[in-house]
């Protein structure tokens, strides 16, 4: 069970990694839309920059969330290992908090792939 909770303990390293990397890749985006802000005047092109100023600011407050349950869940593999440490064994609950996390990752991470197509697509329109 040890390896597992490695294992397990490895995929949260990669999961804060991401988004990490999400974060960071948001911030570039709030650069070119504030560019496409400053260089256009059409209400409709400033109509589209906007929603998607605010997906930017809704994804990033998901990231915020998925990073602090993903520590938390860290937190509470870190507790575990000690119990199986001394022979017990990983809670069921632990385990449900981790397919819980890993679900809402991917959930995440496809309504950000979706998101960032859409943006690279306005981009290509309007720069």
């Amino acid at each position: 069970m040890a390896n597992k909770l490695d294992l397990n303990h490895v995929q949260l390293l990669e999961w804060l990694k991401a988004l990490d990397f999400y974060k960071n890749e948001l911030r570039f985006w709030r650069k070119h839309l504030a560019h496409v802000v400053i260089s256009n005047t059409n209400k409709d092109i400033l109509r589209e920059a906007e929603q998607f100023q605010n997906q930017v600011i809704i994804q990033e407050d998901q990231i915020d969330i998925l990073h602090h349950d993903v520590k938390q869940l860290e937190n509470r593999m870190d507790e575990e290992f000690a119990i199986i440490s001394k022979g017990g064994k990983i809670s069921q609950q632990t385990l449900d908090v981790e397919a819980t996390l890993r679900d809402r990752m991917k959930v995440f991470e496809h309504l950000y792939v979706d998101l960032k197509h859409d943006y690279y697509s306005f981009l290509r329109k309007y720069m």
